[in-house]
């Protein structure tokens, strides 16, 4: 049976949406190197995609236009589709600072490998060569080694001295898989560059820490840019397949544009309470005072209906690659399309400018206090309010009624013993009762079973209206302790509700 081909259409639109691999060096110094292109072209007559300029080794040029099969181009897609659809965890990698001089290289070697640090286990950092170093000496040493490689040539504008980067996984990951996968890149990646790495387990996700040296042994500058960050990632997922750790490199298209997060330095101002200029920035467009905020939001609107925009076309692509995957494709491929569609129908439409703005200084200091109720739990708190309005109203009309009947009742029982003997001394009604039951418990002299019961119905009907009063002003005044609780707490969150 053959295997399973997209449509070209839709195997070029999936291609689009997963992204264009990334490519392997970065910039790098051109000096010298446009002969060596126009060389290795003409040699293997390919086009010029297998140069220096398109792809980081003409190796993996190679393995690219092996792979430019219909077929091929088919499977790599369905690969990355399941990976997606699955939400497989995304790897991280990131550039922290790039380093001048040989001090500033000793500091991060010394970072990197815990040395000096009373209140941390000294890790020693691991180096290109194989070595093992533990001491701030020796990384002095190979500080001073980069930087004067790195001012050897006669160049006016000296570079940067080292470059440090961080690859990251998830809490969960197995730390020693990590490792052995940043190694892997270092060593097959960086094999003509000088570099130093430590693994840190200290946070709930596990890391590692490279710094590269500013020029490899050929002399050239390290200038890593976008595309070569995708390649880093691409390669750091492929080393943690194979080590069976689940992990995927894909660009936000592919995921549906899911909200970003903060860059740390910002995260890391707000967890020490102050307020980071990106914020100040945003709160200033929510509220515009200026001609600039004004034109910054109007330009980070057209951005977000651009996203809009591309996160409908890729709903439009997924869902040709699962009608296609459905009526052309046999169990694995329905399994596939029905896993797809649950990815799919979970895809958050992108939000415009001005909530996305409010949604991020939600996690700061910096959202003014008129953004910082949000309209639904308003609503939803003022109904609570009305409910609780309403059955305040009927427990006091219960307690108005309760009240009547007993002023009723009593009226009445006046009004019977007025009519008895109104105007001589005879004894109340509460008397009567209370003779006939110090009579009865002493013990009857000349029953009268009439009396009894007519005694005996007017104590029954007392006590009973005795406990409807007594409840009813234990209930009254439960409601009124509630209300001034309410009131209370009312007054303490009327600016907002507090975080």
């Amino acid at each position: 049976m053959n295997p399973f081909e997209f449509s070209e259409r839709t195997l070029e639109d999936l291609e689009r949406v997963q992204g264009p691999r990334g490519t392997g060096r970065g910039k790098i110094d051109r000096r010298g190197n446009r002969r060596l292109e126009r060389a290795l072209g003409s040699m293997l007559r390919t086009p010029a995609e297998l140069t220096f300029s398109g792809v980081g080794r003409v190796s993996d040029a190679l393995r690219h236009r092996i792979a430019d099969s219909h077929s091929a181009r088919s499977a790599q897609a369905l690969q990355r589709l399941d990976r997606t659809a699955k939400r497989a965890p995304q790897v991280v990698v990131k550039i922290t600072s790039r380093i001048h001089g040989a001090a500033s290289t000793l500091g991060a070697f010394t970072y990197v490998g815990r040395i000096g640090m009373s209140d941390k286990e000294p890790l020693g950092v691991e180096t290109s060569e194989g070595k093992q170093l533990m001491s701030a000496q020796e990384m002095m040493v190979l500080a001073r080694e980069w930087q004067q490689w790195e001012q050897s040539d006669e160049a006016r504008r000296k570079g940067a001295t080292a470059i440090a980067m961080v690859f990251s996984m998830p809490p969960g990951t197995n730390p020693e898989a990590v490792r052995d996968a940043v190694r892997d890149f270092a060593e097959n990646d960086m094999a003509n560059r000088r570099w130093v790495m430590a693994l840190h387990t200290d946070e709930a996700h596990p890391h590692v820490h490279l710094v590269i040296a500013g020029r490899d042994n050929d002399g050239r500058r390290f200038n890593p840019n976008r595309e070569f960050l995708q390649h880093c990632r691409e390669r750091f997922a492929e080393n943690l397949r194979e080590r069976g750790i689940d992990a995927d490199a894909t660009i936000r298209m592919t995921r549906g544009y899911p909200a970003k997060q903060d860059p740390t330095p910002v995260l890391k101002m707000r967890e020490r309470g102050a307020e980071p200029e990106a914020d100040k920035g945003r709160a200033d467009m929510l509220a515009p005072t200026s001609n600039a905020a004004e034109r910054r939001l109007a330009d980070r609107e057209r951005e977000r209906s651009a996203t809009v925009e591309n996160h409908a076309a890729v709903r439009e692509v997924y869902a040709r690659a699962i009608a296609e995957l459905e009526a052309h494709g046999g169990v694995d491929e329905a399994e596939r399309a029905k896993a797809l569609r649950s990815f799919v129908d979970g895809m958050e439409t992108p939000k415009n400018a001005r909530a996305e703005i409010i949604e991020r200084l939600k996690s700061g200091d910096a959202l003014p206090k008129e953004f910082e109720k949000d309209a639904d739990l308003e609503r939803l708190k003022s109904r609570v309010q009305n409910r609780e309005a309403d059955q305040r109203a009927d427990a006091l009309d219960r307690i108005k009624r309760a009240t009547g009947k007993v002023k009723d009742v009593s009226a009445e029982l006046k009004g019977k013993d007025a009519k008895a003997g109104a105007g001589d001394s005879e004894p109340s009604v509460f008397d009567r009762i209370r003779a006939k039951t110090a009579e009865l418990r002493d013990g009857p002299s000349s029953p009268d079973a009439g009396a009894d019961r007519s005694l005996a119905s007017a104590r029954d009907r007392l006590q009973a209206m005795q406990r409807d009063l007594d409840k009813a002003i234990k209930d009254r005044a439960q409601n009124r302790d509630r209300d001034r609780s309410q009131d209370r707490n009312r007054d303490r969150d009327k600016e907002g509700p507090g975080r």
